[in-house]
């Protein structure tokens, strides 16, 4: 009999410090701070169906910010081609576009950041739902007379121009037509099985949720 005493005795003491552990335990789990995964997903709400984004995912993943906020940063350089290259290298040897495919369009190597711009603007500030015209260069006859041409200046000096924008000459392309081309060329680029279908196509379905 005082076997079966001794032995529930035993049970009794390592259940109590079982309790006590899991006690600490739970305890402990409140007191120390939580290193909770960090996320920026929100939904994109479209009438082709909503798309869930990662946006610190795809930012770890972008060659920097300008990739997609391009209207952060100025015709302002932050530097010349001689700061990187010495005098071998002029801008004038190369368009504007040209630059931009040896950069893989990180515009923050040459441009600095607007001043007091430092957030990321909605793409719908710049691109409209519709586009507003199939002309991607709006018509200097516009905001000129006649008697002023593309041809008086070249790229680099209508940038030099104070208050200069590029969209005071180039038409924004709209809001879908812009998520379109640059997410599925990025997508195709590097997961090309997740985002086609078998035919090459793009897969719509691999973005928006029904």
């Amino acid at each position: 009999m005082s076997g079966d005493l001794h032995t529930r005795r035993n049970w009794t003491r390592s259940l109590t410090i079982v309790a006590l552990v899991a006690a600490v335990a739970v305890a402990l789990g409140y007191l120390l701070p939580q290193s909770s995964a960090e996320t920026d997903r929100k939904y994109l709400h479209n009438t082709a169906g909503p798309v869930l984004f990662d946006h610190k995912a795809h930012a770890l993943m972008a060659d920097s910010c300008a990739v997609c906020h391009h209207p952060l940063y100025s015709a302002t350089l932050a530097v010349t081609c001689e700061d990187c290259h010495g005098e071998e290298v002029e801008a004038d040897e190369f368009s504007h576009s040209e630059l931009k495919e040896i950069h893989g369009t990180d515009c923050s190597q040459c441009h600095e950041q607007e001043a007091g711009d430092d957030q990321a603007l909605s793409c719908r500030q710049c691109h409209p739902a519709v586009q507003q015209s199939e002309a991607s260069v709006n018509s200097c006859t516009e905001c000129h007379d006649d008697g002023y041409s593309p041809a008086i200046m070249d790229h680099d000096e209508y940038l030099e121009i104070e208050d200069h924008s590029c969209l005071g000459c180039h038409a924004p392309g709209s809001l879908s037509e812009v998520y379109h081309t640059n997410c599925s060329n990025c997508h195709l680029e590097y997961s090309p099985e997740r985002f086609t279908q078998a035919d090459g196509e793009v897969l719509c379905a691999a973005c928006h949720l029904r």
